[in-house]
C-alpha cells in the first residue's frame, strides 16, 4: 500500500466511523503497510482515529507492534507532543508531519470554540520547511 495525504485521511475517516466494519476495512488495508516508510502516517492514524490500543493489537498486530515499539509503551496515554517528537525522530514523511500538525491545529480550534473564542475568526496554515523530515 503506499501513502498520501488523502490516503491516510480516508483511513482516519474509516477508523473514526462509528460504523465498526467501516474501521475493520481499514485495518486490513493497513495489514500490508510498509511500516518504516510509513510510520508518520501510523502515528496520525493512532493518535486521531477512534481506534484503541487493543483494536490496533487484534485487527492489525504487525502495525500495533511497531507502534508500541516506537511509542516505547506510552501509546495508550500519547501527548500531541510525544507524537511529534517520535515522528520527527523516526523520519516521518513531511507529508505525515503536516497532516499531523492540520489535525492538531483543528482540535485546538475547536477546543478554543468551546472556550468562547471566536474560532471562525481563525485561519492557520501548516507547512514545513525545507530539511523537515523526510518526504515520500
Amino acid at each position: 500500500m503506499i501513502f498520501n495525504k488523502e490516503e491516510t485521511k480516508n483511513l482516519l475517516n474509516m477508523l473514526k466511523s462509528s460504523d465498526k466494519e467501516n474501521a475493520i476495512i481499514a485495518f486490513e488495508s493497513l495489514k500490508q503497510v510498509d511500516t518504516k516508510k510509513y510510520i508518520g502516517e501510523l502515528i496520525v492514524l493512532y493518535k486521531f482515529g477512534n481506534a484503541s490500543p487493543e483494536d490496533w493489537k487484534t485487527n492489525c498486530p504487525k502495525c500495533e507492534k511497531v507502534l508500541n515499539k516506537i511509542l516505547k509503551g506510552v501509546y495508550t496515554a500519547l501527548s500531541s507532543g510525544g507524537c511529534l517528537s517520535y515522528m520527527i525522530k523516526n523520519n516521518a514523511s513531511i507529508q505525515s508531519i503536516e497532516l499531523f500538525m492540520e489535525l492538531f491545529t483543528e482540535g485546538m480550534i475547536g477546543f478554543l470554540g468551546q472556550m468562547g473564542y471566536p474560532a471562525d475568526k481563525f485561519e492557520i496554515n501548516i507547512k514545513l520547511k525545507d530539511g523537515q523530515g523526510t518526504e515520500s
